[in-house]
């Protein structure tokens, strides 16, 4: 099972190979498995493709994405 740090470590990773992500534009919490991701990507289809990202890691528990287009 993974640990807290290195699921957020996998979801900044993911996060970075999408094309127009900034990570760091991205506020990773995880606790017990359970991650909440705060922030704001450029379009509903950058948004989209980050909660796809999130979903496909394995061990997380509970996800919450509080994630907001500036368009």
């Amino acid at each position: 099972m993974m640990t807290d740090s290195d699921l957020k470590i996998t979801l900044m990773e993911r996060f970075n190979t999408i094309p127009d992500v900034d990570a760091s534009d991205i506020d990773i919490h995880v606790k017990d498995g359970m991650v909440t991701l705060n922030g704001q990507v450029d379009t509903h289809q950058t948004r989209f493709q980050v909660e796809r990202a999130a979903r496909r890691v394995p061990g997380i528990r509970a996800l919450k994405i509080h994630i907001k287009p500036r368009q």
